[in-house]
């Protein structure tokens, strides 16, 4: 709040005049509740911080309130807004810069337009939306154009050309290299990892006992979908048993026993274009075998992803059909298993057992 110097009559009211001429002309905010003043030629008034060309000052009158220069016909700013007890301009002119990138951030033409509709220098825009949100108009577009690019491969089977276009960009080299900028890979990469099939509707599952305790089988009426523990996960469709989740339970019980060492079932887990990769060279490992995480990106012509292949087989949804449980560390530790470590010593020791009275 502003303080006045405690003066007498005209030299008073003079030093305050003075003070607010002052205030105005600085567009100072601490004034801001103490007086409004108002310009008569073209009858409006404002507040102090109002960021309007400074008015003639002999055409300048001062008022304590807002109603008080309402009543004395002036009208407030529209800038500004005087007659508002919490107006916040830049506060404003944030959100409608944001709510205009958000609406077209993927027409770079229609954007610019947009923006410049609103009047305000473009360095000016940069300071209001960083102030308000912490970041650029052009990083805060950048970040939608990625976000949507992303989306659309993967969840979408549109060309990587209708993407680019989708996104805003006039060619498929502007995208690409834009792509790699953000996110250190090209977009049919990207797609690789994180396009998702989508699971049917119709799931059907069954609970069975098995000597490694409650087993649920999930199956869409022609492939096996799932086949996992008991307190993994939160199922849906019906439960009811069919065919193929029969035949299934009947595979695992043999397996158990060890009197099948390979798995006869049509199967379809869900996942992305990599996950499926990694689930099929997983299918290659021998029974009571096991290899690392490096083997077996070697084994799907991807040395690079180990830790990508980790996140893979953590994700199998195909428990010990797709034999997830024969990759271990690359020190022979055993690391992740969605079914609990010590679920997969069990499983290893299974088949490890069973290769032995085999041998002997």
């Amino acid at each position: 709040m502003a303080i006045f110097f405690a003066v007498k009559g005209d030299e008073k009211q003079m030093m305050e005049n003075k003070i607010k001429w002052r205030a105005v002309v600085e567009n100072d905010k601490a004034f801001d509740g103490c007086f409004f003043y108002a310009v008569k030629s073209t009858g409006v008034f404002c507040r102090p911080s109002c960021q309007s060309r400074s008015p003639l000052q002999n055409n300048v009158e001062f008022f304590d309130t807002s109603e008080e220069a309402m009543k004395t016909g002036y009208r407030p700013c529209k800038r500004c807004r005087p007659d508002l007890i919490d107006y916040k301009p830049a506060l404003e002119i944030a959100e409608k810069m944001k709510e205009t990138i958000d609406a077209y951030y993927n027409e770079k033409n229609r954007l610019a337009e947009e923006l410049s509709k609103m009047n305000i220098a473009q360095h000016r825009m940069v300071e209001i939306l960083r102030e308000r949100f912490n970041v650029t108009p052009s990083k805060y577009a950048d970040g939608l154009r990625i976000q949507a690019a992303k989306e659309k491969l993967a969840g979408s089977s549109d060309s990587i050309i209708s993407i680019a276009l989708y996104s805003g960009f006039d060619s498929v080299s502007a995208f690409y290299g834009f792509f790699r900028k953000h996110t250190q890979m090209a977009p049919g990469e990207y797609r690789q990892l994180h396009f998702l099939s989508r699971a049917p509707v119709e799931q059907n599952f069954y609970t069975y006992e098995t000597v490694l305790g409650s087993i649920i089988v999930v199956s869409d009426g022609n492939a096996v979908n799932a086949v996992q523990f008991e307190n993994m996960t939160s199922r849906n469709g019906k439960k009811i048993s069919n065919a193929l989740t029969d035949r299934a339970a009947k595979q695992l019980e043999e397996y158990f026993f060890g009197k099948r060492r390979q798995f006869d079932l049509p199967l379809r887990p869900y996942g992305t274009a990599f996950q499926q990769s990694v689930w099929k060279g997983l299918l290659s490992i021998p029974y009571g075998d096991t290899r690392s995480y490096k083997q077996v990106a070697q084994m799907i012509g991807n040395p690079g992803a180990s830790r990508a292949i980790g996140m893979a087989n953590n994700k199998n949804p195909i428990l010990i059909v797709i034999p997830c449980h024969r990759v271990i560390g690359s020190n022979g530790a055993l690391v992740g298993y969605a079914g609990g470590l010590e679920m997969k010593k069990k499983i290893l020791e299974l088949e490890k057992n069973f290769m032995q009275e085999l041998k002997s």
